[in-house]
């Protein structure tokens, strides 16, 4: 049976004040910090603060899923109301669904080496700047 193995993330919304928040993250915490949010690796895939400047963002749970597609199957036949289908990137497949109360709680079955390697290659780029 599908089912959820960790968070996978809280994304917030920003208004622009993301760059002075990361910068102080990493500078007084010593945090992986990318130009996404801080990033941990292992033991699991986790992002802790990221952000979202669109002006209609809103704060999201991200969970980690081993099954995506059954879990969504799951979903949908308990009526939980799909915002987004499932999409396929190469670092995993991702879904969006509402809880009761309308907030956005996003399911990520993710390609744990390819999310890695991604990050991995994210924290070399913007160790000296974050935008």
């Amino acid at each position: 049976m599908a089912r959820i193995t960790g968070l996978g993330g809280v994304f917030l919304k920003s208004t622009g004040e993301h760059k002075k928040l990361l910068d102080w993250y990493r500078d007084t915490l010593g945090l992986d910090v990318s130009e996404y949010g801080i990033n941990f690796l292992y033991p699991n895939q986790f992002t802790l603060i990221t952000y979202d400047d669109r002006e209609n963002a809103k704060t999201t749970l991200n969970f980690t899923v081993d099954n995506l597609e059954e879990f969504m199957e799951t979903l949908v036949n308990k009526s939980v109301k799909v915002i987004q289908e499932i999409k396929t990137y190469e670092y995993g497949r991702f879904a969006q669904i509402e809880d009761v109360l309308g907030n956005v709680v996003e399911l990520w079955e993710p390609y744990e080496e390819a999310y890695k390697e991604m990050v991995n290659k994210e924290l070399e780029a913007s160790s000296t700047e974050i935008p």
